[in-house]
């Protein structure tokens, strides 16, 4: 029993990230026009930890559903589809930005406005969940 125990004690330690650890840094997005509510925020991530982190999904205030995309080239031809687990080694960095990885939203209501802040959380393996808002831009700021 005693080794069973120390057993799932030592897996939690390995698979725990403090929410302390991650930096959210320069989130925006741009006002997105008319019609479904969907736009992409975009900001750094910051792992100032000492353990590997691993961005698994999003949750973004007043959208239908958020996650993780990437655009990619295939045949000359840009794409865009989620992109699955993104990892951050200890003491790394991550740049979601146009025409890279980005946190894509489906159905946001009300649809935001340029100045106005939009609240979203970051969810990663090990439980962590690190919150923070964009700033909504007008396509003048970008």
């Amino acid at each position: 029993m005693r080794l069973l125990l120390a057993f799932m004690a030592c897996t939690f330690a390995a698979l725990h990230v403090d929410a302390a650890d991650i930096r959210i840094e320069s989130p925006w997005l741009l006002e997105p026009p008319p019609g479904p509510g969907n736009a992409a925020i975009y900001f750094g991530l910051r792992n100032t930890g000492t353990s590997e982190l691993v961005l698994r999904g999003a949750t973004v205030e007043g959208a239908a559903s958020a996650a993780v995309h990437e655009h990619s080239m295939s045949e000359g031809m840009m794409h865009m589809g989620p992109a699955g687990p993104l990892p951050v080694k200890a003491g790394g960095a991550l740049l979601l930005a146009p025409g890279g990885y980005h946190l894509m939203v489906f159905g946001l209501q009300p649809r935001p406005v340029a100045g106005a802040q939009l609240p979203f959380c970051l969810e990663f393996e090990g439980g962590a969940r690190v919150c923070a808002e964009a700033m909504v831009k007008g396509l003048a700021e970008q």
